[in-house]
């Protein structure tokens, strides 16, 4: 599980780096992201015979089906969640026709999509539910998590996959940190906020009906210094790894043990040194068994590099080379990767671009990135994750929300769309996860 609690505050600066590029760059002022989106759509939302150029993406032949019908013994990796939206996607600035749905009149949709495209309707979320984020897949496949913030109240709403069924978690950090299912069922959730000043980030387990079960002691973490607030459980739920703030300045002190790994009862396994000199690093995702995708960011100028790590000790390796976030010869355009995906054609990453867009990269030999176009997609686009030999895309209106869901081969350079515009008659794409709880 990836927690994003410093690590998105690194990402959100992004944005104010990339909007340096202004400049030099423009920022697409265009009100669709996806090219499809002009294209008819039959009765019932599905989908027509495609009549488009060669470059827009195709439309899924798979049909819209109830929870009932979900194959449960087909579901597995490849298959994704998403939230599709009645509201459509505008820049911001950009004011919507009168008519258009709004957040104070829409009902969000729960979606489980099939590889293929089958897409089988699984909850709703109705305008007094202020539209719910998701942010997990249970690991065994059966459990959506959302969070829901009114005003200052917080929850976590758990949907049983096959019943649609809802459990409120009262929940108290996921408005400055986050809150995900335990590995590797999601019997408990874990709740985490960041580090703030001297104050250390928190890490708990809760049951779910929001009884404490356990806190982890995040103070030290065994003279490594105090928790950032990102971590990462191990597939069976026994180990941790977690990030230290590690930030060398006048309130914490410097330390090379930006990772940690724990046992899941609080106790200290062992320290991992930063690879990358005087950085702070977050673990991202595991990338093999017993190595750890780490995002790692340089004390002062924004530097960043994803490395692989191992957590029994052993020597890290660079995944990446050095992007200094200047438009360095290998990076240019690029504001940052956060995440990556190997897949049989290639490693593929989430890239951050100009204006608070963001764009699919491919890693070159020599640790650079290369742009990847998405046939279709012409504001922003943002990796999701992997589905078998497919790339998992949500298309954005530049630096607005989500378009349609689309599956992209990068060996035939075509993409598919599987849910939003046009196979649904207008919306976009709030979120989407891909399984078994890719990040």
């Amino acid at each position: 599980m990836k927690h994003v609690s410093t690590h998105a505050a690194w990402r959100a600066g992004l944005g104010i780096v990339a909007a340096s590029a202004l400049l030099l760059t423009g920022c697409s002022s265009s009100s669709n992201s996806t090219a499809v989106q002009s294209s008819p759509t039959s009765p019932a939302g599905t989908a027509a015979p495609a009549t488009t150029p060669a470059a827009t993406p195709a439309v899924a032949s798979g049909t819209e089906r109830a929870i009932g019908d979900v194959p449960w013994p087909q579901v597995g990796p490849g298959w994704m969640l998403a939230v599709w939206t009645p509201i459509t996607p505008h820049m911001p600035g950009n004011q919507p026709p009168p008519a258009e749905p709004t957040s104070e009149t829409a009902t969000n949709v729960v979606y489980l999509v099939s590889p293929t495209g089958d897409r089988y309707s699984i909850a709703e979320f109705p305008p007094a539910d202020g539209a719910p984020r998701l942010v997990d897949w249970s690991g065994d496949g059966s459990h959506a998590l959302f969070d829901s913030t009114h005003g200052s109240e917080t929850s976590a709403i758990s949907i049983d996959l096959h019943t649609g069924a809802r459990t409120t978690i009262p929940v108290h950090g996921a408005v400055n940190g986050t809150v995900e299912y335990t590995l590797p069922e999601g019997k408990a959730v874990l709740e985490s906020t960041g580090f703030n000043g001297d104050e250390p980030g928190t890490l708990k387990r809760v049951d779910m009906l929001g009884n404490e079960q356990f806190v982890y002691p995040t103070k030290d973490l065994g003279g490594a210094g105090q928790f950032s607030g990102d971590y990462l459980e191990s597939p069976d739920g026994a180990q941790l790894v977690l990030g230290t703030a590690n930030l060398g300045n006048e309130v914490i002190a410097r330390s090379d043990n930006s990772l940690v790994v724990m046992g899941n009862d609080g106790s200290i396994v062992r320290t991992l040194p930063a690879p990358m000199p005087k950085a702070m690093c977050s673990p991202v995702k595991w990338w093999a068994p017993g190595v750890v995708l780490t995002h790692c960011a340089a004390e002062g100028s924004g530097a960043e590099q994803l490395w692989k790590v191992p957590v029994d000790g052993g020597q890290p390796t660079a995944l990446t080379a050095v992007n200094t976030l200047d438009n360095a010869p290998g990076f240019q355009g690029n504001y940052g990767n956060w995440n990556a995906y190997e897949t049989p054609s290639g490693t593929f990453l989430p890239t951050a671009g100009a204006c608070g867009t963001s764009f699919v990269s491919r890693l070159t030999p020599d640790g650079h990135t290369e742009k990847v176009t998405i046939p279709g997609l012409k504001d922003s686009a943002d990796l999701a994750g992997v589905s078998g030999d497919k790339l998992v895309i949500v298309g954005q209106v530049g630096c607005g929300g989500g378009t349609s869901l689309v599956a992209y081969d990068p060996v035939a350079n075509t993409s598919t769309v599987l849910l939003g515009p046009p196979i649904t008659k207008g919306g976009g794409i709030d979120s989407a996860r891909v399984y078994p709880n890719e990040k």
